[in-house]
C-alpha cells in the first residue's frame, strides 16, 4: 500500500488525516509521513487499515479494474463500517 493509496482513500472516504489516524490506532504525524511517501506504513497498519474499510474495499480502491464496483457503494460500504466503528467505542 503505497503513499497516494493511503491518501485516495482517505480523502475518497471523507476523513482527514487526524480522524483516519484516530481510527486506525496512529498518530496524525504518521499518516502524513505515509502520504507523504516518507515511510511505508507497517503491516500491522496495513491490516488495521483492511479492517476498517473491509478487504473488499481495499482492493477494489487499490486495483486498475476500480471500474467493477461503483465508488459510490464502496463509499457507502466504507461509512457504514466507520460507523460501526465509532459505534464500539
Amino acid at each position: 500500500m503505497g503513499a497516494r493509496d493511503i491518501k485516495a482513500l482517505r480523502q475518497l472516504i471523507g476523513l482527514s488525516q487526524n480522524e483516519f489516524a484516530r481510527l486506525i490506532g496512529v498518530s496524525e504525524l504518521t499518516v502524513n509521513r505515509w502520504e507523504c511517501g516518507h515511510v511505508q506504513p507497517k503491516l500491522a497498519s496495513i491490516k488495521r487499515i483492511e479492517s476498517l474499510v473491509g478487504a473488499k474495499n481495499l482492493q477494489v480502491i487499490q486495483s486498475t479494474l476500480i471500474y467493477n464496483m461503483p465508488l459510490l457503494e464502496v463509499a457507502e460500504d466504507i461509512q457504514k463500517r466507520i460507523q460501526a466503528k465509532r459505534c464500539e467505542r
